[in-house]
């Protein structure tokens, strides 16, 4: 019982620690506390998101928004699957995340 209760004590303060940080050191500390969950989440959806953005460049006669894509999901992916510091895989990941919805934009918006 008196593990029960110290471990809601450590979440609560936890809970309390990262409600006064901003939005990029809330979001490592999320991904910190459930880290093998949050990176197969994290692989899963960038690597379809990818694979939609490059389905759709692929189509166009220049390969720039396809390397674009490629390169940006490929980097997420290796850093997630690399383990390597949370920093790192929440802004490749953000990244990512940017640069295949940009490409996703403007091959839908600028046919």
């Amino acid at each position: 019982m008196e593990a029960v209760i110290s471990k809601a004590v450590d979440m609560e303060t936890t809970n309390v620690k990262t409600a006064h940080l901003n939005w990029f050191d809330r979001q490592i500390a999320n991904f910190e506390e459930s880290r093998f969950g949050a990176m197969a989440v994290m692989l899963a959806i960038q690597t379809c998101w990818g694979s939609i953005a490059a389905g759709l460049s692929y189509t166009n006669d220049t390969i720039y928004l396809l390397a674009i894509c490629s390169v940006f999901t490929m980097l997420n992916n290796t850093v997630l699957i690399a383990q390597g510091p949370a920093k790192w895989c929440v802004s490749i990941f953000t990244l990512a995340t940017l640069a295949n919805t940009a490409v996703i934009l403007i091959e839908i918006f600028g046919r």
